[in-house]
Formats: C-alpha cells, sequence, structure tokens
C-alpha cells in the first residue's frame, strides 16, 4: 500500500510539474504574442524606436523573419546600424533568400557609405526579386555610388544633415535607398527622360532618342531609360543601335525581364534563334507566366520547326491573355515579334484557336493557311483538334476548297 502511495505520490508531482510547464509555455507564446502586436503597432505608426524595444521583449526562440526585419529596420530608422544590422542578419539565417531582408541589409551597407557592400547585397536582393521597382532603383543608386565615390559621398554629407540614414522612404517592408547624385544632376536627367517618354509615346523616335541621349549622358545608370533608348531605334529599325542600349541596360541590371525579351527579338529577327531561345528562356525564369514573352518563344520555336513545343507556349500565352495576339508594339517596355508567314505555322495556330472553341478564329488560320500553301490536305480532314468546326459552314467551305484544289492537281498532272 506504502509503494502504490508513493507511485502515486510521484505521478501526481510529475503532472503537476508538466501543467506547471505547460501554463509557463502558454504564457511566454501569449506574451510573445502581445509583444509582436504591440511591435507592430509602433511599426506602423512609424514610432520605431518604441517598436524596436517592443520586438526586444519577444524571446529569441520566438521570433520569426518578418520579425527581426521589422526590428532591423526599427534601429535602421533610428539610426542604431550595429543593432539593425544583428537583426537583418538573424533574419537571413532563418531565411537566406529573403530579398526584403537582403535589400535593407543594403541600404544599411548604403546607410554606413559601404557602397561596394551595398551593391554586392542589392543584386543579391534583385536576383531574388527581379521585378520589385524598389529593388530596381536600389540597384541603379547603389551602382551609381560605387563608381562615383568622391561625388556620392559630398552629396551624402548634405543629405545626411537631415536625413542621416540615406533612406529616401520605407515601401512596405522595403528601404529605398536615397539616389546620391547633385540634385541638379538628377533633375536634368529626369527632365530629359520624361520629354523622351512623351516623343516615345507621339512616336516620334527622333526627338526621343535625342532625349534620351541626353538623360542618360547624365545618368548612365538608369537601365529603364536604356531600355527604353533601345525600343526607339527598335521601332526605328535600327537593329544595331537598340541592341547596343539593350546590352548596356543588362550591364546595369542583369535580371531585367523586359531588356532579356527584346535582346530575343533582335535575335529573333536576325534569325539567330538559338540566342533567341535563350533570351526568352531567361525572361521565363524571372516571369513565368508573361504572355508576351511566350507568344515570342513560340514564334521562335516555330521558325525552329520545334512545332509541338511552340504550339504549347502559344497556347498558354493565349490561356493568359487571349487578346495578346491583337495587341501591337508601342510606346512600352516589351517588344512583341511579328510572325512570319508559314502556312505550317497557320495550320497550328488553327489547332489551338479550335482547342479553345474560337471556331471563327480558326476557320480563319485554316484559309489562311491554305492561302499561304498548306497542302497536307489529309491533316485538314483528320485532325481531331477541328471536329467541332465539322457542322461550320466556314469549315465545309474549306473541304470544299480542298476538294476543288485536289482535283484541279490531278488535271494538271
Amino acid at each position: 500500500m506504502a509503494k502504490f502511495r508513493a507511485v502515486h505520490d510521484a505521478s501526481t508531482v510529475k503532472l503537476v510539474r508538466m501543467g506547471r510547464l505547460l501554463v509557463l509555455l502558454l504564457f511566454v507564446s501569449v506574451n510573445s504574442f502581445g509583444q509582436i502586436a504591440a511591435g507592430n503597432e509602433k511599426y506602423d505608426q512609424k514610432q520605431y524606436a518604441d517598436a524596436a524595444n517592443a520586438y526586444e521583449r519577444v524571446p529569441p526562440a520566438q521570433r520569426n523573419a518578418t520579425v527581426y526585419n521589422h526590428l532591423g529596420i526599427s534601429y535602421h530608422l533610428s539610426n542604431q546600424f550595429r543593432a539593425a544590422e544583428t537583426a537583418y542578419k538573424n533574419a537571413l539565417r532563418l531565411q537566406p533568400d529573403n530579398a526584403e531582408v537582403r535589400n535593407n541589409l543594403a541600404a544599411l551597407y548604403y546607410s554606413q557609405q559601404k557602397f561596394s557592400d551595398a551593391e554586392r547585397e542589392i543584386r543579391r536582393a534583385v536576383e531574388k526579386s527581379p521585378e520589385n521597382a524598389v529593388m530596381r532603383l536600389n540597384l541603379r543608386a547603389a551602382r551609381y555610388a560605387r563608381e562615383n565615390v568622391k561625388s556620392a559621398r559630398e552629396v551624402a554629407i548634405v543629405i545626411g544633415k537631415d536625413n542621416s540614414s540615406l533612406v529616401e522612404k520605407k515601401e512596405g517592408d522595403v528601404l529605398q535607398m536615397q539616389m546620391l547624385m547633385s540634385a541638379k544632376d538628377l533633375d536634368e536627367a529626369t527632365l530629359h527622360e520624361r520629354r523622351g517618354d512623351s516623343y516615345f509615346a507621339r512616336k516620334m523616335y527622333d526627338d526621343a532618342i535625342i532625349e534620351y541621349r541626353k538623360s542618360i549622358a547624365i545618368d548612365r545608370y538608369n537601365a529603364s531609360t536604356l531600355n527604353r533608348l533601345g525600343l526607339v531605334y527598335h521601332q526605328s529599325q535600327k537593329l544595331s543601335e537598340a541592341e547596343r542600349y539593350y546590352r548596356e541596360a543588362l550591364k546595369q541590371n542583369p535580371y531585367f525581364l523586359e531588356v532579356l525579351n527584346n535582346i530575343g527579338t533582335i535575335e529573333y529577327v536576325r534569325q539567330h534563334y538559338d540566342n533567341a531561345l535563350e533570351q526568352y528562356q531567361k525572361a521565363l525564369k524571372i516571369r513565368a507566366e508573361s504572355p508576351t514573352v511566350l507568344l515570342n518563344l513560340g514564334a521562335c520555336l516555330f521558325d525552329m520547326k520545334r512545332y509541338d513545343e511552340a504550339m504549347k507556349a502559344t497556347q498558354r500565352a493565349l490561356e493568359i491573355d487571349p487578346k495578346v495576339l491583337d495587341k501591337v508594339s508601342g510606346f512600352g517596355t516589351l517588344i512583341q515579334t511579328s510572325r512570319r508567314s508559314d502556312p505550317t505555322v497557320s495550320f497550328y495556330f488553327a489547332k489551338i484557336y479550335a482547342v479553345q472553341g474560337d471556331k471563327e478564329r480558326a476557320i480563319s488560320y485554316l484559309n489562311r493557311a491554305l492561302d499561304e500553301g498548306f497542302s497536307d490536305f489529309d491533316k485538314i480532314k483528320t485532325e481531331p483538334s477541328f471536329t467541332v468546326l465539322a457542322k461550320e459552314e466556314g469549315f465545309m467551305k474549306i473541304l470544299d476548297r480542298i476538294a476543288s484544289q485536289t482535283t484541279s492537281n490531278t488535271q494538271n498532272k
């Protein structure tokens, strides 16, 4: 009996201890949640010193990458750079591929005028998030500062009197660096860029070229302006000049989807299909669902006689944007290729539209295929995709046209 009581008492003590531990864990969890919520509230109110104090009360085991990033920003914008760096690096320890944290660490190095370190980190951020507008701007700012250290530091001294962090603004959880180009030069470059945009939109290409060139003469780090200068030359059918500026834009930002696509179209026009394909594939790694790039990829594959792959890419482009074929390149950042006349390609387009249930366009492309010289009539008659067209008057006329052409060919033998 005594032995039973001893065992019972030991079990009771163990249960009590476990209960206390669970209560403690629950208290820590609730308290952590409360501190994170308090930190987020102060963070949203831009009370960064108070936000940092709240986040610091969260036990390290309860902090995730977002909490560490918020803590880093809070210290950063409170000009506590060493504590900010620790927080950012703790976030990266948890999520090494977090582009926002990489960007903010780059901005921190920029605040400390460590421009080479800033460029290294922002390149890594842009690689992970290549279409983030703030990160693109930060890459431009970091590259300019690294290559123009003396003038950048002179501007930083002036800006630093009112903005010692050299952060222009916070966009969500991403910090944007202040461009360290003189205000006079920056304003002038921007003025010429906007004038160029105005002329480009009105298809006044020669005037647009003049303005864009004036802009990049001042700020050659602006990949977006370099791309638009390439586009203007491209629209003017001056392909060598277009390629020159596309490639200069790519030097400034190796992960610029629009530029990769546009270089691909240059290679396509020159019938350098392997090179074009490589550029389109790089672009699709950045934005897999771009209808324009997919359509360009399809055109390239069609000309390489890789018909099934081409049909798949084209079909996907039309699924994403059914009107993509109707769009004409104009004032924009992506060039869309013009498809060459090819009876086999027109046949495949007819298949694509038949599968999608667009009977009118399917029949239109079949007629186009015949106009272009498509002569494998049995393929039209036996293609399973065209079963949906069987009762359409337009398709019956196509069959009549084939019968007439067959008779004519027999008589001419």
